[in-house]
């Protein structure tokens, strides 16, 4: 943990705005090291360096997001809401032989629970269609999912075998026009949803990071919100002169287009 809080320092010290925590499982951390620190313990050390004024979560497994974390994360004006978690799937026998942790009832109950206890909050997820054995039955109670969800932010992937892997050689294999033909209907559904969502938040007054500029006149500026993450969420295009990146700037939300939001700088 002293590293890691050592680390995020000297980048503070440096003009670091956001920082972001993210490994294969990230809410696994600790579980290695001597006295088993735990995430909600690193993101709490890490709300006190003064500097940065956002800390991002990515990459946490439904299994170990604990209570304690969630309230951390509702509690600390740092920690922003917003969560990515990989579920990959929502059927249970296509879980089991992913050798994911948690069936379809647990993600359900743990993804209430998180919008429960944090209010607000944003969620990403990642699904992949196509695994060996996965039926017809089996994409359509996926398909319903993401319809019931309504996730933020969502990528679906269609399953490639690799070399080696036990999954190369199950029974089941989804021929590869079908994996594109899934791949296809949750984007749409999602497409759906993301649309709902970015114009239900226009009027809203945001905190946006700016990045750098665009090559429009009318929207000379882009950066991000709390609930976008860099390179795998939408952007935020400001209409507003004389920014510079790294500043974070209230901003009331005029337009949305899916994930991509117009903004103009809020008044006092």
């Amino acid at each position: 943990m002293d590293d890691i809080v050592s680390e995020a320092g000297r980048l503070a010290a440096d003009g670091t705005r956001e920082i972001i925590l993210v490994a294969q499982d990230t809410t696994a951390w600790g579980g290695d090291l001597k006295g088993r620190p735990t995430l909600n313990g690193l993101l709490k050390r890490l709300c006190t360096i003064e500097g940065p004024r956002w800390i991002r979560i990515l990459y946490a497994y439904p299994k170990s997001v604990t209570a304690e974390l969630l309230a951390t994360m509702a509690a600390e004006e740092k920690v922003c809401r917003y969560l990515d978690i990989p579920v990959q799937h929502i059927d249970d026998r296509v879980l089991k032989a992913m050798n994911r942790r948690g069936t379809a009832a647990f993600i359900r109950k743990k993804i209430d629970e998180i919008r429960r206890s944090v209010p607000g909050i944003a969620l990403r997820t990642s699904l992949i269609v196509g695994y060996p054995g996965e039926t017809e039955d089996a994409f359509e109670r996926l398909l319903r999912f993401v319809e019931e969800t309504r996730f933020e932010s969502l990528g679906v992937f269609p399953y490639s075998p690799e070399e080696g892997t036990a999954a190369e050689g199950l029974p089941g294999q989804v021929p590869e026009e079908e994996k594109l033909r899934r791949q296809a209907l949750v984007m749409e559904t999602q497409t759906a949803i993301a649309d709902e969502i970015g114009l239900a938040r226009i009027g809203a007054v945001e905190e946006v990071l700016i990045e750098g500029r665009t090559e429009r006149d009318d929207f000379p500026w882009w950066g991000r919100t709390r609930f976008q993450a860099p390179e795998i969420d939408g952007i935020t295009y400001v209409r507003e002169t004389g920014m510079r990146p790294g500043e974070i700037v209230r901003c009331r939300v005029t337009a949305a287009a899916l994930y991509d939001l117009y903004a103009e700088k809020a008044g006092d």
